[in-house]
């Protein structure tokens, strides 16, 4: 991220201790028409920028939230086409967004540490034809008025109060006589606020907006009827779970008053389902809005909800004369790519997962649009692969990286969820199936995008959280964890089996993923000495070199086989227990610790496991990203997609057969009806079906592996790398596989009986 000089404006707000939606203003004349103008803009808080009454872009949510004590990121946008000669305004409006949370909830947020007044910083530059250039600043001489929201909650919704005319202030024939001065900043001289503005590094962002992505329009449906006052209600359907809001327009003339409860499902009786145990709030999800003459039109500003239904109740007026659009924003990701087959299934799965993975992308990868809007690390350290397999992910994990990075406490240790208010690291910790993301992503950015520069950066903190976690070994050279093979079935949360295993085992797939992260950077993007821990010259002291990382990892591996492995039955299950546990067994044959001569009898006990289910599982958000790939790995493709198409529970047919474009959170009753942990199985799709594997080092050199047992017979993927578009079209049915090779890349073609090496260009092999 680019570094943005904090000397270049003022941080500004509105007087009171907790001003809330604040607009802010300042006017400004050019003697001649723009040429460029460049404004950079953040907010402590959520904030929406306008240049002349217009959007200085179309983004929305800005700025991506960040632990203000570390960094603050800046927005930037080209805005000449908004300026004119003359008199022109520069308008700010605010809101509390997850920086300053009023609503208490198990997380904390309302208790972040940094919390405090919403608060602007801008700096516009404007170079005009006549050869002069104005800068704009926030600063003295900024105008400010509370605005028309009057509540704003990311989790309970928003309260907008109506009145004159919302937009006029953005106008340059406004009258703001009225309106107080803002208070100014001081660094270095005291400040006009008791507490002072943090300093804390700012930089541009580097992750892609959200920005609404489609306009729908809801049917009405069956809803619960009037309520005991008679007051009329509605329920309108999306057709589907969204991430976004609802644009409210009023086409009568008389006023209207009314609620807006969003949600994912309806209740037995037709109302929609707004439940949530983690927010303490008399409401969740609610927007509470006034339409008039002078305000027909609103959409929350500072606020997004995940919802497929919306229950509308009128307070005054009629329900009649409101016009009602569903909005779907998200983060503005490039998608990666493209996937057809004559097996409808496995496209409607594929768009499952990416829907899913859609509604959860706002500056980080979250868990829940609805519920949490948390970025769990665990979730993402499963569904890596199919995040960058469905997106262009590398501006946003490089974001995040740094903020897992920013969380980090003096003893190495990382937080399950980032950005964090001061919660995750004791409650639900440890865990290092999910905190053992961080040296993971470094490994996938250097790997997938080639950006070894994060490595230099962040090696470190990856070297230390991994230090701190093999600081916990017990007894048995084996790390703890409380969460592991989340949400099995039947299980309302963690993993029912000894949680050692599965983190012990992502303990040591970190450090084999920190090693060829350095591996890569010490090769590509460098310093001239050669050590990859040199950053600016400054010599990085007390890291391990790859050898080492990789000998902590084969020492844990030893000693999962000494605890968990029973070598005469050939299973891998808790100490004592005779339980079979697929999760347990699938990890070490996936991870590849398991014994060679083991192996064999290993995969036999899980495929009869499930054969004794009838092609069921008994896996949680870790075993299903593993179960396919490893039943493909080992010669049971055909048994793979059964398992994938059963159409009884436990499974996923039954999910998107019922209507459901998203995936649940889990088997049996779920809360959350777009979460993307248990849709990764599409990696299998993509990598097995299609058969496209990246290489170890990247995308230069790639696989081609369909798996010949699977019965499909046509599946076609197209896949964007940093080297071109790759297209794979596999014909089971003709046994012809058609490739095209980009310039500067090389394939190997694996088929039954035969192996090639393709150059670039376009080509057909026939087994």
């Amino acid at each position: 991220m680019a570094d943005v000089n904090p000397s270049l404006a003022r941080w500004i707000a509105a007087p009171g201790t907790d001003p809330q939606n604040p607009l802010l203003r300042t006017t400004f004349e050019l003697s001649a028409p723009p040429t460029s103008a460049r404004l950079l803009v953040t907010g402590l808080g959520a904030f929406r920028a306008f240049v002349n009454g217009s959007p200085y872009r179309p983004s929305r949510l800005d700025p991506g939230l960040t632990d203000p004590r570390h960094r603050v990121q800046v927005c930037e946008a080209d805005v000449s086409e908004l300026l004119t000669r003359g008199t022109n305004v520069l308008g700010i409006s605010l809101g509390r967004g997850f920086h300053d949370m009023s609503t208490p909830n198990v997380w904390r947020w309302e208790q972040a540490p940094w919390r405090g007044p919403v608060r602007a910083w801008a700096h516009l530059r404007v170079e005009l034809a006549d050869g002069t250039s104005r800068a704009i600043a926030t600063g003295e001489g900024w105008r400010t008025a509370p605005g028309p929201i009057s509540a704003d909650s990311m989790y309970e919704g928003e309260v907008f109060e109506g009145g004159q005319n919302p937009d006029a202030w953005l106008q340059a024939g406004f009258d703001d006589s009225d309106w107080e001065g803002v208070l100014v900043d001081r660094p270095g001289s005291g400040s006009r606020r008791a507490a002072p503005i943090a300093a804390p590094r700012m930089q541009l962002q580097v992750q892609e907006p959200v920005i609404v992505q489609e306009e729908i329009v809801p049917v009405e449906v069956a809803g619960p009827g009037p309520t005991n006052s008679g007051d009329a209600r509605v329920v309108l359907d999306m057709g589907r779970v969204i991430a976004g809001w609802c644009r409210y327009t009023l086409r009568g003339q008389e006023p209207l008053e009314f609620s807006a409860v969003h949600g994912e499902k309806l209740r037995a009786d037709g109302s929609v389902d707004a439940d949530n145990e983690h927010i303490h709030a008399d409401r969740f999800q609610e927007d509470l809005v006034r339409l008039g003459r002078d305000s027909p039109t609103f959409e929350p500003q500072f606020s997004y909800k995940g919802f497929r239904y919306v229950e509308l109740q009128a307070r005054l007026g009629t329900l009649e004369d409101l016009e009602v659009t569903g909005l779907l924003a998200h983060a503005d990701l490039s998608v990666a790519s493209a996937l057809s087959s004559s097996d409808e299934y496995l496209v409607r799965f594929d768009a499952a997962m990416r829907a899913s993975l859609a509604n959860n992308m706002h500056h980080v990868p979250t868990d829940t649009p609805m519920h949490e809007k948390n970025g769990w690390t665990g979730d993402a350290l499963t569904g890596l692969s199919a995040m960058v397999a469905s997106f262009d992910m590398r501006r946003m994990l490089r974001k995040w990286a740094l903020d897992q990075a920013d969380g980090q406490r003096p003893d190495g240790s990382l937080s399950v969820i980032a950005p964090n208010p001061g919660w995750g690291y004791e409650e639900l910790s440890p865990a290092p199936e999910w905190t053992s993301l961080l040296p993971e992503l470094l490994d996938e950015l250097a790997t997938e995008y080639g950006e070894v520069d994060i490595v230099h950066e962040l090696g470190p903190a990856a070297a230390a959280y991994l230090s701190y976690e093999l600081g916990r070994r017990d007894e048995d050279g084996l790390v703890s964890g409380v969460l592991g093979d989340y949400l099995t079935p039947g299980s309302p949360g963690p993993a029912p089996e000894d949680k050692r295993l599965t983190a012990t085992l992502f303990l040591a797939h970190g450090l084999r993923a920190l090693a060829h992260a350095v591996e890569l950077a010490s090769i590509e993007g460098s310093p001239t000495d050669g050590n990859p821990w040199t950053s600016r010259g400054d010599q990085i002291t007390g890291v391990p070199t790859p050898a080492q990382l990789l000998d902590d990892a084969t020492t844990l591996e030893a000693a999962v086989n000494t605890v968990f492995l029973d070598p005469r039955r050939g299973v891998y299950r808790d100490p004592g227990s005779t339980e079979y546990r697929q999760t347990s067994n699938l990890v070490p044959l996936a991870f590849g610790v398991v014994p060679p001569s083991r192996v064999a009898t290993v995969v036999s006990h899980l495929v009869a496991d499930l054969e004794e289910r009838d092609a069921h599982h008994d896996c949680g958000h870790i075993g299903v990203r593993f179960l396919l790939p490893v039943l493909s790995a080992h010669g049971h493709g055909e048994l793979a997609l059964r398992v994938l198409s059963n159409p009884t529970a436990p499974g996923w047919k039954g999910w998107l057969d019922a209507g459901n474009s998203t995936f649940m959170e889990m088997w049996h009753e779920p809360r959350s009806c777009s979460h993307y942990f248990m849709g990764t199985p599409a990696t299998w799709i993509h990598e097995n079906v299609a058969g496209l594997r990246r290489g170890p080092d990247g995308w230069r050199e790639f696989d081609v592996v369909p798996d010949p047992d699977v019965p499909v017979g046509r599946i076609e993927l197209s896949r964007r790398t940093i080297h071109g578009e790759i297209v794979v079209d596999v014909d089971r049915d003709a046994r012809i596989v058609t490739l095209e090779v980009p310039e500067g890349t090389r394939a190997r073609v694996m088929l039954p009986g035969l192996e090639q090496h393709l150059e670039p260009g376009l080509h057909s092999v026939s087994w």
